[in-house]
């Protein structure tokens, strides 16, 4: 994923201090425009209001859908996963009470999360990444990747190259994350 906001600076006010940065999101559907300035916040109100009002639905449409709340994952996951600085994460926790799917899982997990908070390039690990962080046999590795896929909980990318699904988010955040929280 590349950052688009790369050239982003926080500008200072006359008197030297800190502006909030204002986000600017401008929505156009059909014949239809409308502009919102104001914090992420009101911008994100802006953009769920909107939606609302032109397609009465997509709270019934919504509510089907299987999402990340990025948010609660990444405060649930201080201090049991961390990144080094070149975006590798690392388990904070023990994991000798981890089952094999669960580990390569968290791995994954990690991978999804340094990717969407910009401190990994890929939201994806290969066979190669999986086989040296988990330390376990090739056959193990690749069976549990077979059944953790046949479950909807990750799903392969390219050749040796594996995600999690949103489906697997859910399953880490509701069975997995609640050992590690736990682990000492």
């Amino acid at each position: 994923m590349k950052r688009l906001y790369q050239d982003y600076e926080v500008k200072k006010s006359s008197s030297g201090r800190s502006e909030s940065p204002k986000l600017k999101v401008t929505i156009k559907y059909g014949s239809l425009e409308s502009t919102c300035e104001g914090s992420a916040d009101e911008a994100l109100k802006f953009v769920f209001r909107f939606i609302r009002d032109i397609y009465p639905n997509y709270a019934i449409v919504s509510g089907l859908t299987l999402t990340v709340d990025l948010e609660n994952l990444l405060k649930r996951l201080k201090d049991v996963i961390a990144f080094l600085p070149k975006g590798q994460a690392i388990i904070l926790k023990p994991t000798k009470d981890l089952t094999d799917s669960d580990l390569i899982l968290t791995y994954l997990v990690a991978a999804y999360v340094g990717n969407h908070i910009g401190l990994a390039e890929n939201d994806y690990l290969s066979m190669a990444d999986l086989l040296d962080r988990t330390g376990k046999p090739a056959g193990t590795v690749a069976g549990r990747l077979s059944e953790l896929a046949g479950r909807l909980c990750v799903e392969r990318v390219g050749r040796g190259e594996y995600r999690v699904t949103s489906y697997g988010v859910k399953e880490f955040m509701d069975t997995i994350l609640p050992k590690l929280e736990g682990a000492k």
